[in-house]
């Protein structure tokens, strides 16, 4: 069943409806949401306040898809849970540098193993440290992969202005990770 059919019985009073919506959408708004607060707990909590808040709107939404409005609501809830943290924050589950804990891939070797998690934590770092407008608009686009219309939906901008925002964050994020050695290693580390 397509996402307006299952808003609609959503509207009439079938709860259950609302379960396969979120089953539908719920890994890529945690992606997205992992992307924006840089935590998993964060983005946990973003992804069940977002179909909360979007549940409670249903009667409200009119004249958008379904996935940008979850994706708006979302990016909403992101920012709230953001302010959240900045006054009060807690990463029990990080070590000192602030890493989240995993653990590594049995299939890779230690070296392998180390590369990747610097590599990779040098993406985080440089797409946090990108500003919000820009980190939304490339997480959405590359990680998501929303279309321009659904971008702009979501985030109640031009198209034009998703556009210029992705090209911005995306020269960014290329500046700081050309700077990066786990990414790109100079030559006279590479040996």
């Amino acid at each position: 069943m397509d996402d307006e059919a299952l808003l609609d019985r959503c509207r009439r009073g079938d709860r259950d409806a609302f379960t396969p919506l979120v089953h539908r959408y719920q890994d890529e708004l945690y992606t997205m949401a992992l992307r924006l607060t840089g935590n998993p707990a964060d983005a946990a909590d973003v992804v069940q306040e977002t179909f909360t808040r979007a549940f409670r709107s249903l009667p409200r939404l009119r004249g958008a898809t379904v996935r940008a409005w979850l994706f708006r609501v979302a990016v909403n809830c992101s920012h709230d849970i953001h302010r959240q943290r900045s006054r009060r924050p807690a990463d029990p589950l990080e070590d000192s540098e602030g890493r989240v804990l995993d653990l590594p891939d049995p299939g890779l070797g230690p070296e392998a193993t180390v590369l990747q998690r610097e590599r990779a934590d040098a993406i985080r770092i440089a797409l946090l440290a990108l500003p919000h407008d820009f980190r939304v608009a490339v997480v959405l686009r590359d990680v998501n992969q929303l279309s321009y219309e659904e971008m702009a939906q979501a985030l109640s901008v031009p198209v034009g202005t998703v556009k210029s925002r992705i090209s911005r964050a995306r020269g960014l994020l290329a500046a700081a990770l050309r700077q990066s050695p786990a990414v790109f290693p100079r030559a006279e580390e590479a040996w």
